[in-house]
């Protein structure tokens, strides 16, 4: 862990030791990754952190995020390979690539694009290991149509912070010994639906559970230290340190990415504009 990143709620003995070096890595497998920028009606910040127990044991995350922007539409998805399922990195960047190429690729009704984006990462996350998904078409106007299948979730950050109001039904699945998580590939993926028009300076975030399950658990400590820092519009980089939070017994691979809009006139819409994080 490095030296600014914050406690929130009791420390975790383990993210004080250094990682363990793996025998390769590159930019592609880097356990670090932000990126982002802004537009003429939206801004956008995309972080993706390997935790703990991958760092230590000199394995990459398995998260992954994915986003594309076409004039009046901005398709984004975020992924969590299947831990105990392998290849299941591999799976979690080829359904997140592939439902944004799917979701700009489309016509229709944002709610057709929804679909599409779902169907694309389901074929995709076939080529081998599992993965969740979440995915949020988002219109200049503000409103956003989310779907997920698995236990990664999405948020709404008002512009005074607060603790964010979670836009799915609480926690997919409980990873106790009885249920397994919901993920891609399915014969029959049901996915859960929501919907939100997105106020003026409200944030939308989406996460794998890596974030959400302290989010949830910590409402005097996480909960409002992501959520101030997101009403501020952070940086890549100050949010990947933010997230690079100390917690115990939290050594899960963290991803989000958040998304604001931003005053601007309609316009005739923008070439395509896609960034896709690999792991």
């Amino acid at each position: 862990m490095s030296s600014g990143s914050p406690v929130l709620g009791r420390p975790s003995p383990a993210a004080t030791n250094a990682a363990a070096l793996r025998d390769q890595g590159g930019a592609t497998d880097a356990a670090f990754r932000a990126d982002g920028g802004d537009c003429e009606w939206c801004a956008l910040r995309a972080v993706s952190i390997a935790g703990i127990r991958h760092r230590l044991s000199a394995q990459p995350g398995q998260d992954s995020f994915a986003w594309a922007r076409v004039g009046d539409w901005l398709a984004v998805a975020v992924a969590d390979g299947l831990g105990g399922v392998p290849g299941s990195a591999g799976a979690a960047w080829r359904a997140a690539s592939s439902s944004v190429a799917a979701i700009t690729a489309a016509t229709g009704s944002s709610s057709a694009r929804v679909t599409a984006g779902l169907e694309a990462a389901n074929q995709a996350a076939a080529g081998g290991g599992a993965t969740t998904v979440v995915l949020a078409v988002v219109e200049r106007g503000g409103q956003a149509r989310l779907a997920r299948v698995g236990d990664s979730t999405a948020f709404v950050v008002g512009d005074g912070g607060g603790p964010g109001q979670e836009l799915f039904s609480g926690p997919a699945d409980d990873d106790g010994v009885a249920t397994v998580t919901a993920a891609l590939p399915a014969g029959d993926p049901q996915p859960e639906l929501a919907m939100v028009a997105l106020g003026r300076g409200e944030v939308l975030v989406l996460v794998t559970d890596g974030v959400a399950d302290p989010w949830r658990d910590g409402p005097a400590t996480v909960a409002p230290a992501l959520a101030g820092a997101l009403a501020g519009r952070p940086g890549p980089l100050e949010l990947a340190q933010l997230l690079d939070f100390s917690r115990q017994g939290c050594h899960d691979d963290r991803t989000m990415i958040a998304v604001w809009l931003t005053p601007g006139s309609a316009g005739e819409p923008g070439p395509v504009d896609t960034h896709l994080a690999p792991v």
